[in-house]
Order: structure tokens, then C-alpha cells, then sequence
């Protein structure tokens, strides 16, 4: 019971989502390393759902836009089109 999520055993999870979201995902893993805190996709979205209240998670997801997922820095002329990275499957490199 006490030990770190982060040493539990893991499990390959396969699921279909928004690009968005994935983008999104990308996004503050490369935010969080620009301020010096080493993690990945794994844990960030581990860390998102440890102990979150689901309904109003589920209430947050059907409503939002796309453009309420990808992060836009402020004064971004170019927020109103969004493109999206192509990756291959796999781990992101750092």
C-alpha cells in the first residue's frame, strides 16, 4: 500500500483520443522540462487521474472545444488554426 506509483508494476494501455488532447499532452511534458521538472507522457497522465472527481472529469470532456485542449502561448497570432504533429507509435524521444 505504500509504495510509489511511480515503482508500480505498469501495464500497455491502447486507446483511441482527440489529437488535441494528445497534442496537448506533448505540450506540457515540453512545458514541464522548460522549467526543469523531468517526466513524461506516462506520468503526467497518471498524475491526472490519481483521485479526480470522474464525473465532473466526464462533464469537462463532452464539453470542451478543441481549442480549450491545445495550449496557446498569449499573443499567438496564429491561435485561430491549429495543426497537428504527425508521430509514429512508440515513445516520444526527448
Amino acid at each position: 500500500m505504500d509504495t510509489p506509483l511511480s515503482e508500480c508494476p505498469d501495464r500497455q494501455l491502447g486507446f483511441r483520443w482527440p489529437v488535441a488532447l494528445d497534442q496537448r499532452l506533448d505540450q506540457l511534458v515540453e512545458r514541464a522540462g522548460s522549467v526543469g521538472e523531468k517526466t513524461n507522457r506516462r506520468e503526467l497522465l497518471a498524475a491526472d487521474h490519481d483521485g479526480a472527481d470522474m464525473s465532473a472529469l466526464i462533464r469537462k470532456f463532452t464539453l470542451a472545444s478543441v481549442g480549450d485542449a491545445v495550449l496557446v502561448e498569449p499573443g499567438d497570432e496564429s491561435a485561430d488554426v491549429i495543426e497537428f504533429r504527425h508521430h509514429s507509435p512508440g515513445p516520444r524521444t526527448r
